[in-house]
């Protein structure tokens, strides 16, 4: 990894959520009745790019972020139609970890914080985690 990014730095992405990013159909879906919200699946995911894009610029050619650990704790639901804000602060950084904090804001407040880990890993290493043969 090149060098940084540096501890405290920061970067934002906004969004506004709407009913693909609810987590019907699936085994963490609300109970019937409730009103749709930000799914957990859809919040990860968001989480994820969000803190992958402190990593622009600090990959080498052959490198790829791939996750680690994420920890989501959910503060109050997000309703489908609410735009949030997700803020990522680097946390740490190792020679091949980056570890974010990342807050999930409504104008209400802090909806969600994460903490997400992401390892740096040559891209032969990682195909070779997955047993694809690489030329």
């Amino acid at each position: 990894m090149r060098p940084g990014p540096a501890r405290g730095t920061t970067t934002q992405s906004e969004l506004v959520i709407d009913a693909s990013m609810t987590d019907a159909g699936r085994a963490t879906a609300l109970a019937d009745g409730l009103p749709a919200a930000f799914g957990t699946l859809a919040m990860a995911d968001a989480i994820a790019g969000v803190a992958r894009a402190l990593l622009d610029g600090h990959l080498g050619d052959d490198e790829v972020a791939v996750p680690g650990r994420l920890e989501i704790i959910h503060r109050t639901p997000v309703p489908v139609g609410a735009t949030v804000q997700l803020d990522a602060t680097v946390q740490m950084v190792e020679p091949t970890r980056v570890t974010c904090e990342v807050l999930v804001r409504t104008s209400a407040g802090v909806a969600a914080r994460a903490s997400y880990e992401q390892e740096v890993i040559s891209r032969a290493d990682w195909l070779d985690r997955m047993g694809v043969a690489t030329v």
